[in-house]
C-alpha cells in the first residue's frame, strides 16, 4: 500500500511554526532584494549621465595640431584668431554630418552627483538663448518651475541635480556670475544656460545629435582631422561608456561585499531557524515510523512542507519588497535626486540560487534526523 503523509495537515495544526518559517523566508527575499535596490541608486544615477545623455550630446575640443601646422611662428593673438577660425570651419563641417542637429561653441559648467556610494563630476554646456531652447527641446526637457534662461549667467537645472546638491531656485553659483532661474522636468541630470562673455571657463564645441554618433573621435578622423586621442578633449558615448565601466567597477566592489554579506547572514539565519524546527519534530517522526510510515514517506512530506513555505514566502516577500522599494524610493532615494532600478533579473536569479543553496544545505540535517528515526522507543534520542 502506498504511503503518503499529508503536509497540509501538519501546517494547519502548526500555524504558528509555519508562519515563523514563512516569515523567515519572506524576509530573506525582502532584505536581499531591497539591499541591492538601494545600492542600485549609485549605478543607475551615473548611468543616466554616462550612457544616456552622451548619445544625444557630445563635446569636442581639439588641439591646435589637429588644424594644421605653423602655430609656433604665430603670435598669441594670431594663434587665437586662427584657432577660432579653424573651429568655425569644423563646426560648419559637423553641421553637414548625418545625424547632427545643432552645433555651437559653448562654455562648460560643472556639476557633481553624490550617490549613496561614490560621486561623479560632469559638465553641461552654456550657449546663447537660442541654443538653450534648442538644447532643452533636443533632450526632451520641459520647464517645471521658474523660467527659461534669457540673459547671460542664467542657468536651468534638472530637479534631480537641485535635490542632490541641495540647491534652490534663485540661488547664485560659482563666483555669483551665474544664477539658477529655472527647474527642468527631466528624466536625466539636465543642465544648461546662457554663457557669460569673457568668463574664464573651458570652452568646447557642443554637438546635439540623434544618437547615431557613438564615437566622435572616429568621425573626426574620417573627416580628415589628425590628432592623438589623448591630446583631444572629446566626450561622447564611447567615452561615457568607458567612464561608466570605471565608475561601476569602483562601486561594484563595496556593493557586492554588502550584498553578499547580507545574503550569507540571511541564509545562516534560515538554516538556524529550520534546524531548530527539525529538532522539535524528532518525536513526531518517530511516532510516524512506529505506526508504519516509511522514512521515504516522511521525507517527501517534509519536502512538500518546505515547498509550500517557499511558495507562500515568495508571494508574500514579493509584495513586501514592492512596498519596501516604493517606500525607500519615496523617503530616501528620490529626495536625494537619485535614480534606482526596480526590476533586476540578475538579483532575482541570485535570490533563487540562494533559496536553492539553503534548500540543499537543509538536506543534511533532514537526512541526519531521518537516519535517527527508529520507533517510539527512540523518541528520547539525541539528534545532534
Amino acid at each position: 500500500m502506498r504511503q503518503k503523509l499529508s503536509a497540509m495537515n501538519y501546517i494547519r495544526n502548526n500555524k504558528r511554526r509555519a508562519a515563523v518559517l514563512i516569515v523567515s523566508l519572506a524576509l530573506y527575499l525582502l532584505i536581499v532584494y531591497l539591499t541591492q535596490f538601494i545600492l542600485s541608486a549609485s549605478t543607475e544615477s551615473f548611468k543616466k549621465i554616462l550612457s544616456e545623455d552622451t548619445k544625444k550630446m557630445q563635446m569636442v575640443q581639439l588641439p591646435k595640431s589637429a588644424y594644421g601646422s605653423g602655430w609656433e611662428t604665430m603670435s598669441e593673438e594670431e594663434a587665437r584668431a586662427a584657432y577660432a577660425e579653424a573651429e568655425e570651419l569644423l563646426m560648419e563641417r559637423l553641421r553637414e554630418q548625418p545625424g547632427v542637429k545643432t552645433v555651437q561653441k559653448a562654455q562648460n559648467m560643472g556639476a557633481t552627483i553624490y550617490a549613496l556610494i561614490g560621486q561623479y563630476h560632469f559638465s553641461f554646456p552654456l550657449g546663447d538663448e537660442a541654443f538653450v531652447k534648442a538644447y532643452m527641446e533636443h533632450m526632451g526637457v520641459s520647464l517645471k518651475e521658474g523660467e527659461v534662461p534669457d540673459a547671460p549667467g542664467e542657468i536651468i537645472l534638472a530637479e534631480g541635480i537641485m535635490k542632490n546638491a541641495g540647491l534652490t531656485l534663485g540661488q547664485k553659483l560659482s563666483d555669483e556670475a551665474y544664477q539658477i532661474v529655472g527647474i527642468a522636468e527631466s528624466d536625466s541630470y539636465f543642465g544648461g544656460g546662457i554663457a557669460v562673455p569673457n568668463k574664464d571657463y573651458n570652452e568646447a564645441i557642443c554637438v546635439l545629435s540623434d544618437g547615431s554618433i557613438e564615437d566622435m573621435t572616429a568621425l573626426l578622423h574620417d573627416m580628415g582631422y589628425e590628432f592623438a586621442d589623448n591630446e583631444a578633449q572629446i566626450y561622447d558615448y564611447k567615452a561615457g561608456k568607458a567612464d561608466y565601466e570605471d565608475v561601476f567597477a569602483e562601486v561594484e566592489t563595496p556593493a557586492n561585499l554588502v550584498f553578499r554579506g547580507v545574503m550569507i547572514v540571511m541564509a545562516i539565519m534560515l538554516l538556524l531557524v529550520y534546524t531548530t524546527v527539525l529538532r522539535d519534530r524528532h518525536g513526531e517522526w518517530c511516532l510516524y515510523c512506529s505506526i508504519g510510515y516509511s522514512r521515504r514517506a516522511i521525507y517527501f512530506s517534509i519536502l512538500r512542507e518546505m515547498l509550500f513555505y517557499v511558495a507562500v514566502a515568495v508571494v508574500a516577500g514579493t509584495g513586501l519588497t514592492v512596498i519596501g522599494m516604493v517606500a525607500v524610493d519615496a523617503l530616501l532615494i528620490a529626495p536625494m535626486g537619485l535614480a534606482c532600478k526596480y526590476l533586476d533579473f540578475s538579483v532575482m536569479g541570485e535570490i533563487v540560487c540562494g533559496y536553492a543553496v539553503v534548500f540543499a544545505l537543509l538536506q543534511i540535517p533532514i537526512r541526519f534526523a531521518l537516519h535517527k528515526i527508529r520507533t517510539v522507543d527512540a523518541m528520547e534520542d539525541e539528534l545532534y
